[in-house]
């Protein structure tokens, strides 16, 4: 299989990942859906290697897995349905959707004051 050119990146962002499973489909498939995905805009780089395994790498505060999915259904592309592929995809889906809360959160930390070094009350651990 030949190298499918790179888009020009400027940098890593916070939220580029990189993710890769197996497909399920014949490898005439691989290189429509490859050239589908890449056209899209918050998808950087896909790729299928020789043992049929998609590397993808996109924003996951724009786009997730969640979006990635119908995507192949429609093309006819099926991803491996084993324990582990399942497994694999399931946590994919909850780090995008993750990144994307964050990306998305107008807040800082859940506690954006850090603790003082005492507490309300100064004498708490005081001996008398």
């Amino acid at each position: 299989m030949h190298e499918i050119p790179k888009k020009v990146m400027m940098g890593k962002g916070p939220f580029d990942v990189t993710r890769k499973f197996l497909l399920a489909a014949a490898p005439e498939q691989w290189q429509a859906a490859v050239q589908r995905l890449i056209a899209m805009e918050p998808i950087l780089d896909a790729c299928v290697d020789q043992r049929g395994r998609l590397h993808i790498a996109y924003d996951a505060s724009c786009i997730g897995i969640r979006d990635i999915e119908p995507l192949l259904d429609e093309m006819g592309v099926d991803r491996a349905s084993d324990f582990w592929s399942r497994l694999k995809l399931s946590w994919y889906r909850f780090l995008d959707e993750n990144a994307k809360s964050n990306a998305t959160s107008g807040s800082g930390a859940c506690c954006n004051r850090p603790p003082s070094a005492y507490s309300r009350s100064r004498d708490v651990g005081k001996v008398r």
